[in-house]
């Protein structure tokens, strides 16, 4: 015991000494990890205007059915909490939301307010401009805490609704960053280098996922279990025509209908549910222009389907186009989880960088 009580004095010590910078990372060290699923939000607001437009405008954001699945599931899973009773079970989760307007005067409100320093309050009240703050490692490691706030709850309602796509994919990428995280704790290093070797480009292999194809320009990815089934191909070929961009879901039939054929019986093969349009959306890939697709697949016999998503982009420097996609199969469950995987799977893909001589 006697050398307890000087070693105490020493971190008291060293702790009041320390910089600000220095007093974070420290309160950081002992901060708890982060829990619960990686997509369930606890949302803190006062119980009227979660009824109110606010409510409203929130749940058209967090509490939708995630796109193209063969079964209802919303993408994000929020749990409404009272302000008044909010504890460090519901604190510790991955990700929060906290909304507060300063023009309600209920208990709830004043208990989201307390959240908020005198100093922030005095800035919401003098710039309308501002509306959010995003804060990471807020009260436990891993989390990511989204603050809405405004002067009054109808400018507050619109600025949510005029943001609403900023604001979902703070927290989509975030759950795809998780998701890749978990999944890359044990990555397939020898299937990896055997990409990297034979193609322009890399992408990385999560543990139980066996290389079922190695063509020089198609390679397939999948992971067996007794109910379930991840995929994830790859094809490159020559850039030729422009238009492809408009008709991704054409240009997935000639992929999978050449290269995913059952070795037993070729007549059978993956192809489209063509009842069910596909789809697609602009976005930037890996800093390329890229085109996003969603549909569901089946094969050609109707044995068997699934959802599945799908980037198509352009390799300028060699003129070659690429079509990436993940798609799933399992018949007893349901399909957001095992989606989001071969997703973070297609998120590691890289091009080689060219090698400048010298």
């Amino acid at each position: 015991m006697k050398t307890i009580f000087p070693v105490l004095i020493i971190i008291a010590l060293a702790l009041a000494g320390c910089n600000t910078d220095a007093g974070e990372k420290l309160k950081k060290d002992f901060m708890p990890i982060a829990r619960g699923e990686n997509d369930e939000i606890i949302l803190v607001i006062d119980s009227a205007q979660w009824k109110a437009g606010i409510g409203d405008e929130l749940r058209k954001t967090y509490q939708q059915y995630m796109m193209l699945l063969p079964q209802d599931e919303y993408e994000f899973s929020v749990n409404k909490v009272n302000p008044r009773k909010l504890n460090d079970v519901f604190r510790h989760a991955k990700n929060m939301i906290f909304v507060m307007t300063l023009d309600s005067k209920t208990a709830e409100s004043r208990a989201v307010r307390e959240y908020f320093t005198d100093n922030s309050l005095k800035k919401i009240q003098q710039d309308s401009s501002i509306f959010y703050t995003v804060r990471r490692d807020e009260f436990a490691k891993g989390q990511i805490v989204l603050y809405l706030f405004g002067q009054d709850a109808e400018t507050l309602e619109k600025r949510i609704g005029d943001n609403r796509a900023a604001l979902k994919s703070l927290f989509a990428s975030a759950v795809r960053e998780r998701t890749r995280d978990e999944i890359l704790a044990k990555p397939k290093k020898e299937t990896i280098a055997a990409i990297e070797e034979n193609h322009p480009y890399s992408i990385q292999v999560p543990f139980g996922y066996d290389l079922a194809k190695n063509l020089p320009n198609f390679i397939w990815l999948r992971k067996l279990d007794s109910q379930s089934e991840w995929n994830v191909f790859v094809y490159e070929g020559d850039y030729t025509d422009r238009g492809v961009f408009n008709k991704v879901d054409e240009f997935r039939d000639e992929i999978t209908s050449t290269y995913l054929r059952d070795s037993e019986k070729p007549e059978i093969f993956i192809k489209r549910q063509p009842e069910v349009p596909v789809l697609t959306q602009r976005v930037t890939f890996k800093d390329m222009f890229a085109v996003e697709s969603r549909g569901l697949w089946k094969i050609s016999d109707s044995s068997g389907g699934g959802p599945y998503v799908s980037y198509t982009f352009v390799d300028e420097k060699t003129q070659k186009i690429y079509y990436i996609e993940g798609y799933v199969y399992s018949p007893p469950t349901k399909k957001k989880h095992l989606i989001r995987e071969v997703e973070a799977i297609l998120s590691t893909f890289e091009l080689k960088k060219p090698v400048v001589a010298n």
